[in-house]
């Protein structure tokens, strides 16, 4: 990764750079004495949190510019890793663009970083600690089984005010969690989700809402359900759900609909 880096960090106007991974941890960086670790390791959380919810608005996010007083960040998604260029007002941004791809061709072809290696005989991989981005956004490993992540099913209570929307098929989970599960199927953000009892076999095509305020990341790893949704896959509380990303999920992440 370090010819990677060296070679977009010539061109005109780059200050310096680092490659990060969709978690925010940064791989490898070469940038001004003046930013610290603390600082860097900040600001990469927030660019990973911030690219989720692009994604989600646009289906997948080529390159981003963000503008500050003294310079702009460049940004540029590579699968799960991130090239981000620190550099001056008047960097080209059309010659950048002809740099970066060439950079990112070149990241595409080597390995991902590491990941753990699947629990023996076909049991579910235990959950890995999240890696916390210092925003209260962070990326979870989910347990896998045959293929399939699992979720842990919380069923939404009925109340006289939820009443109608507890008949409705919808279900919620947080915004690391989604990541996950977009990562794992290797699909832009979609709109829907498949849930399947892993017993019965049952499965549906479920309307998804992303959960905005979990700072604490209580619903790593969980999935909210209506009553409707648990009697149609006949799950309770604490029972586990298969769960996968529609196939053909469109440039706007709108599946189905």
């Amino acid at each position: 990764m370090e010819s990677v880096l060296s070679g977009v960090l010539t061109s005109q106007g780059v200050m310096g750079g680092l490659i990060m991974q969709d978690t925010g941890q940064v791989l490898l960086q070469s940038l001004p004495a003046m930013f610290d670790q603390g600082q860097v390791a900040g600001a990469a959380g927030l660019l990973a949190e911030q690219q989720i919810g692009l994604e989600e608005l646009t289906g997948g996010v080529r390159m981003g510019e963000l503008r500050f007083e003294l310079g702009k960040l460049v940004v540029r998604p590579v699968a799960d890793r991130t090239i981000v260029l620190i550099c001056e007002h008047g960097a080209n941004l059309q010659m950048l663009a002809i740099a970066l791809n060439v950079a990112a061709k070149k990241l595409e072809k080597m390995p991902a970083p590491a990941t753990a290696p699947a629990a023996p005989g076909g049991q579910p991989r235990a959950l890995t600690p999240p890696t916390p981005s210092g925003t209260g956004w962070t990326f979870m490993p989910l347990p896998v089984e045959n293929g399939k992540q699992l979720l842990r099913v919380s069923v939404l209570a009925k109340t006289a005010g939820t009443f109608w929307e507890s008949m409705e098929e919808h279900i919620s989970v947080n915004r690391a969690t989604c990541r996950s599960i977009w990562r794992h199927a290797n699909s832009n953000p979609s709109k829907k989700f498949i849930l399947g009892n892993p017993k019965s076999g049952t499965t549906s095509v479920i309307r998804l809402q992303i959960i905005e305020d979990d700072k604490e990341n209580k619903y790593d790893g969980t999935v909210l359900i209506t009553l409707a949704v648990a009697e149609h896959l006949g799950v309770k509380d604490g029972d586990q759900v298969t769960v996968e990303v529609p196939k053909g999920t469109g440039l706007l992440g709108w599946e189905g609909i």
